[in-house]
C-alpha cells in the first residue's frame, strides 16, 4: 500500500508526462502547419530579341518557376503600384521585374526586386545584373540568388537544355490567343519532342492544344482529344502537381464532363502548393458546374483570401457561381471588374444575360451588339451574342439559324463544354424551340454539366420545365449530382480537408 508522501509525487509524474504530451501535439500541429505562402507580384517587363519582346513569355515562365520551387503566390501585374495602392499592400510582398536581351543563344538579364515595405520607405530596389550565359545557368544563378525560400529543387525539370530552344519556348508562351495557339502547334509538339523532360514544353503544348480543341475542328480530329491528355500527364510525371499544367488540365476535364477527376487532380497539386490562386479557380468551375457551389464559393473566397487587394478577375472563365448561387448582386461586381481588364465575348454576353434577368432589354440587347461584332473573342460566346441580339430586334427565325449553325460547328469539337451548351438551350428556349432546347438541355448533361439549381432557378428555361421529357432530364440532373456531392461532401472543402480551403 502507498504511503502518503508517494502519492503526490507520482500524481507529479503523471502530471508532468500528460503535460508534456499535450505540449508535444501543440507543437506537431504547429510543425505540420504549413508555413504562409510568399507573395511575388511580376510585373510587366521587357527581354529583347531583335524586334521582338518576349518579356510576356519570360514572365510566365518566372511565374511557373516560383509557384513549383518555392510555393509562392503568385501574380501578375502591370506598372508597380501607386503611393496610395501601396498602403494597403502587405508589407512583406515582393516585387520584381527585369529587363534582359538575347545575345546569340545566351540570355542577359537584370532582375529588380524589392518589398512593399522597402518601395514604401524609399529604399532602392535590388538589383542582379549577371554577365551573359547559357538561359538554364542565368536561371539557376537567380533562382540561387532570390530572396525566396526554396521548397522545391526541379529547375532542370523546367527549363531547355538546349540555349538555342529557350527561346523557342519564350516564343511559345507568349501566346495568348487560341487562333495562334492552333497555328502554332507543330512548333509546339517538335520543341517537347526535341525536349522531352522539360515540363515547360510540355506544359506549352498542352496549353495550345486545349486551346485547338476550341477553336479548330480541323485540328481536333479522332485522337486528339486523348492525346491533350497524355500531354498533361506527361508533365506530372516530370513535375508532379505543376501548377498551370494542373490548371489547364482540370479546365480540359472539367470541359468534358470529368470534374471528379479535375477535382482530384486538383487536390493532390493543392497539398504540394496550396498557396497557388488559379488552382482555386480549377476548382470553381469544377465544383459549380456539378452543382457544388458551397465548394465553389469556398474556392473563391480562398483564392481572394491569397491575392488580397490584388485579387482580380480570372481571364479564363466568367465566374458564374455567384448567378447560379442566386446571388446577383455578387455576379454583376465580377463582370464589372472583368470587363474593365478583358472586355471580351463572354463577359459581354454574361452582361447582356443579366441585364435580361433584371427586366432591362435596351441594356442588354447594347452588351449583347458589343459582343457580336467580328473583332470579338471567344467565337462560342460572339455566336451567342448574334443569337440574343436577332432575338431583341424581332428576328427569331434568323437567331434560330445562327445557333442551328453553331450547333454544326460544335459537332466537330471535342470538347463539347456542357456549361456553354446550357447556355445554348436557354437560347433555343428563348427564341422559342422548346424541342431543340430540350435536345440542347440534355446534351448539357450528357457534357457533364449537372447544376441543378440552375438548372431549376433560370428564368430563360422556364418554358421547358413544362416538356414532357423534363421530370426524367430533372430526375437525372438530380442523381448525378448526388453522386458527386457523396463523393465530394461539404468536409471536403473545410480548411482541414484535402484542398486546404
Amino acid at each position: 500500500m502507498p504511503t502518503s508522501t508517494a502519492f503526490p509525487v507520482r500524481l507529479r509524474v503523471w502530471i508532468a508526462l500528460i503535460l508534456a504530451l499535450v505540449g508535444l501535439g501543440v507543437g506537431g500541429r504547429l510543425l505540420l502547419r504549413p508555413t504562409a505562402a510568399e507573395r511575388v507580384l511580376i510585373l510587366a517587363s521587357h527581354l529583347e530579341d531583335g524586334p521582338r519582346d518576349l518579356g510576356p513569355g519570360l514572365a510566365v515562365l518566372l511565374g511557373d518557376l516560383l509557384e513549383v520551387l518555392t510555393g509562392a503566390t503568385v501574380i501578375q501585374g502591370q506598372a508597380p503600384p501607386s503611393a496610395s495602392q501601396l498602403a494597403n499592400l502587405p508589407p512583406d510582398l515582393h516585387l520584381v521585374r527585369f529587363t534582359g536581351r538575347r545575345e546569340g543563344d545566351n540570355l542577359a538579364l537584370t532582375l529588380a526586386w524589392t518589398t512593399a515595405a522597402d518601395l514604401q520607405a524609399g529604399r532602392p530596389w535590388h538589383l542582379d545584373a549577371p554577365q551573359a550565359t547559357e538561359p538554364q545557368r542565368a536561371l539557376e544563378h537567380l533562382v540561387q540568388h532570390w530572396p525566396l525560400t526554396l521548397r522545391h529543387r526541379q529547375l532542370e525539370d523546367l527549363v531547355p537544355r538546349t540555349p538555342s530552344r529557350f527561346w523557342r519556348l519564350l516564343d511559345g508562351l507568349c501566346v495568348q490567343d487560341d487562333h495562334t495557339a492552333s497555328a502554332r502547334l507543330p512548333e509546339s509538339w517538335a520543341l517537347a519532342q526535341e525536349e522531352p523532360t522539360c515540363a515547360t514544353a510540355w506544359t506549352v503544348l498542352g496549353d495550345h492544344l486545349y486551346r485547338s480543341l476550341w477553336v479548330n475542328p480541323e485540328q481536333a480530329g479522332i485522337g486528339l482529344s486523348s492525346r491533350t491528355h497524355q500531354v498533361f500527364q506527361k508533365v506530372m510525371t516530370l513535375t508532379p502537381g505543376h501548377p498551370r499544367a494542373t490548371f489547364l488540365w482540370s479546365l480540359m476535364l472539367t470541359d468534358t464532363g470529368n470534374q471528379s477527376l479535375a477535382l482530384k487532380h486538383l487536390q493532390a497539386a493543392l497539398r504540394l502548393r496550396p498557396s497557388c490562386p488559379d488552382l482555386y479557380i480549377g476548382v470553381a468551375y469544377a465544383c459549380r458546374t456539378s452543382g457544388l457551389l458551397e465548394g465553389a464559393r469556398k474556392a473563391l473566397l480562398r483564392r481572394t483570401s491569397l491575392l488580397g487587394t490584388l485579387d482580380s478577375p480570372s481571364s479564363w472563365v466568367a465566374e458564374t457561381t455567384y448567378l447560379y448561387l442566386k446571388d446577383l448582386a455578387t455576379f454583376q461586381r465580377e463582370l464589372t471588374r472583368a470587363e474593365a481588364l478583358h472586355p471580351d465575348a463572354s463577359i459581354l454576353f454574361y452582361r447582356g444575360y443579366l441585364a435580361l434577368i433584371q427586366g432591362a432589354p435596351q441594356a442588354a440587347y447594347q452588351h449583347f451588339r458589343a459582343g457580336s461584332t467580328t473583332d470579338m473573342t471567344p467565337a462560342p460566346f460572339q455566336d451567342l451574342c448574334r443569337a440574343y441580339t436577332a432575338h431583341l430586334e424581332g428576328r427569331d427565325g434568323e437567331g434560330l439559324r445562327e445557333l442551328r449553325r453553331v450547333d454544326e460547328v460544335r459537332g466537330k469539337l471535342r470538347i463539347p463544354d456542357g456549361e456553354w451548351t446550357f447556355k445554348e438551350a436557354e437560347a433555343y428556349a428563348l427564341l422559342g424551340d422548346t424541342d431543340r432546347a430540350m435536345e440542347c438541355a440534355t446534351r448539357a448533361f450528357v457534357q457533364g454539366f449537372s447544376c441543378a439549381a440552375w438548372y431549376e432557378a433560370s428564368p430563360f428555361l422556364e418554358p421547358l420545365r413544362k416538356h414532357p421529357r423534363w421530370p426524367s432530364l430533372h430526375r437525372n440532373i438530380r442523381e448525378r449530382q448526388a453522386e458527386l456531392e457523396a463523393e465530394f461532401p461539404p468536409s471536403t472543402f473545410e480548411p482541414r480537408g484535402p484542398l486546404a480551403l
